[in-house]
């Protein structure tokens, strides 16, 4: 598969207890080992210039907020690709990837006095979707021009890359396991709610977002890419599963965005219930086996009750592959009328998810945001500097004398 990865030697780096109440769990508080700690948080827009040289700003309030948590598995949303990038700009370093640069240059470099810096040994930074055109001209956003970026690329991007995504673990990574859903076309996704052209309630004028047979060959589901992860935790494999769908709104009639971010999502639903029409980047078809344990992770641009087609409340909330019976909460999203939510847009929407399956036990959880009137150590000043998001993260260990198997199947 197309990805970029790395083994680096470890720095024994273990990040100090975060003392923030309500906001950021102590190391001491995961419990028998092993409890890894699972965090997602996009940090908006950060480009290959911040992240490839020291003293960025918002890179450093970014890598203060992650050094709080201490995760063991994190994935950076809308990290640029650099070696995507770099094929449209020859001044692009390729030397080391975006993830790796931001670990080196941020994470392992203690943001306060009484943090640690975090070194991660293992690190993956998959191909997007985003900026990346397909080798015919297509005219996917309809405005009359056909092959021009952003709109008509696989994914939403001015250049290969941008909003792309990067991992970083302290668990080995069996990288030979990877599967990667960057090239999965939407078309073959069963009962997809693709709007087309020759359906009778498609609208095809206008502003409308639509289409065609010919394009059908070529729309890819995911707008960044989908990536299921094996991680070895102490013997036991635990699949991470990475994606970023594309947000929901900017289109007009069709709800051409909010369709694709609802099969975006219930991608993945299906592929924790083995559907067999899955196949990935390497040919290989099918999605995880019945007994295998899993970590959902990632900006999901989807939360419950907030848009028509609903997919977190279909797919996460109201599907018993996963356990989302404790969902995370913050200080600061219940100041703006939503205790659950991960975002400031919206007044405050649930966006960004960490989900276990259900034979993983969640020992804990939490997003990081501060109240408007908590502001310890800065803390508070750099959750907004770094990102319109808040990170999120969960403690989730194997439950004890569990083998993974007898797992419910929800709605798919």
């Amino acid at each position: 598969m197309p990805r970029n990865s790395s083994r680096r030697s470890v720095l024994k780096a273990i990040g100090a207890a975060a003392t923030v109440p309500g906001v950021v769990g102590t190391a001491a508080g995961r419990g028998n080992a092993p409890t890894p700690r699972y965090a997602a948080f996009n940090v908006v827009d950060l480009g290959t210039e911040q992240v490839q040289e020291p003293g960025d700003s918002q890179a450093e309030a970014a890598a203060r907020v992650v050094q709080e948590v201490d995760p063991d598995v994190l994935v950076v949303n809308e990290l640029a690709n650099n070696v995507q990038e770099a094929t449209v700009d020859d001044d692009v370093p390729t030397d080391r990837t975006n993830i790796e640069a931001f670990v080196e240059n941020y994470l392992s470099d203690p943001q306060t006095p009484r943090l640690e810096g975090i070194d991660y040994e293992y690190t993956l930074q998959p191909d997007s979707n985003t900026g990346l055109l397909p080798e015919e001209d297509y005219d996917f956003n309809k405005d009359g021009e056909a092959g021009a970026r952003p709109g008509d690329a696989f994914g939403f991007g001015f250049y290969p890359g941008q909003y792309a995504f990067g991992i970083a673990s302290k668990y080995p990574v069996d990288e030979d396991a990877v599967r990667s859903f960057q090239e999965f076309l939407w078309a073959d996704m069963p009962d997809n709610r693709i709007p087309l052209a020759s359906d009778e309630d498609v609208v095809t004028e206008g502003d409308a977002i639509y289409l065609t047979e010919t394009e059908l060959d070529a729309f890819r589901l995911s707008s960044k890419t989908h990536v299921d992860v094996p991680f070895d935790v102490d013997g036991e494999t635990v699949h991470g599963l990475f994606s970023h769908p594309t947000p929901t709104g900017f289109d007009a009639e069709n709800n051409f965005n909010g369709r694709w971010n609802h099969d975006e999502n219930r991608f993945w639903a299906d592929y924790v219930a083995g559907a067999e029409y899955i196949y990935d980047d390497s040919g290989t078809e099918g999605g995880l086996d019945d007994d295998a344990s899993y970590v959902l992770l990632g900006d999901m641009n989807a939360g419950p009750g907030d848009e028509p087609l609903n997919p977190a409340a279909k797919y996460f909330i109201d599907n018993s592959d996963f356990d989302s019976r404790s969902r995370p909460t913050s200080p600061g999203g219940a100041q703006r009328g939503n205790p659950y939510a991960t975002a400031e847009f919206g007044g405050g929407e649930t966006v960004d998810w960490v989900l276990p399956s259900p034979d993983l036990s969640l020992r804990g959880s939490s997003v990081v945001w501060p109240s408007s009137n908590a502001n310890k150590r800065g803390l508070a000043d750099d959750v907004a500097a770094a990102s319109d998001h808040r990170l999120v993260w969960a403690d989730i260990a194997a439950r004890p004398g569990s083998s993974g198997g007898g797992r419910g199947r929800g709605n798919r």
